[in-house]
């Protein structure tokens, strides 16, 4: 592990003005899902929410997509694993660092320089294919509750 501010190892991009074309690819805002169209300005990104109550909601998108303007979109850089960008941003309580009370902001600046401790490249897989083994088995054991 080594303590890193995330831009050594995130390459953050705010989103555009979502289209106003209908399709099969989810648009993304600040809060998950808005709709769907035919374009897609992004693949297999996380998606950090930018603006209102839920800034700092963290998505994982493996196909194409589109991140509006209400969202961030943060990609690995240096060999770092996506899925474990994902798993991280997750686990970082970002909303504790917006700025601003009346609508909450986070913002690439805020986010780059943000430190955490962070694994080497080689063991991020692992971490990542173990946290979404269990990710995977607690979203079936609700399923399963859901159904009693």
């Amino acid at each position: 592990m080594e303590k890193l501010k995330l831009e050594k190892i995130i390459a953050f991009k705010n989103g555009k003005k979502k289209p106003n074309t209908e399709g099969d690819i989810p648009i993304y805002g600040g809060n998950g899902i808005l709709g769907y169209t035919d374009q897609s300005n992004a693949e297999n990104c996380v998606i950090v929410g930018r603006v209102g109550a839920y800034c700092g909601s963290v998505y994982y998108e493996p196909g194409q997509c589109w991140v509006s303007d209400n969202a961030i979109v943060a990609r690995s850089v240096n060999g770092s694993n996506i899925n474990y960008i994902y798993y991280l941003l997750k686990n970082l309580k970002l909303n504790d660092h917006h700025i601003g009370s009346g609508q909450p902001l986070l913002t690439q600046g805020i986010l780059n320089s943000i430190e955490s401790n962070v694994a080497l490249p080689i063991t991020q897989g692992k971490i990542a294919e173990i946290l979404c083994i269990l990710d995977n088995k607690i979203k079936q054991n609700e399923k399963i509750n859901n159904n009693l």
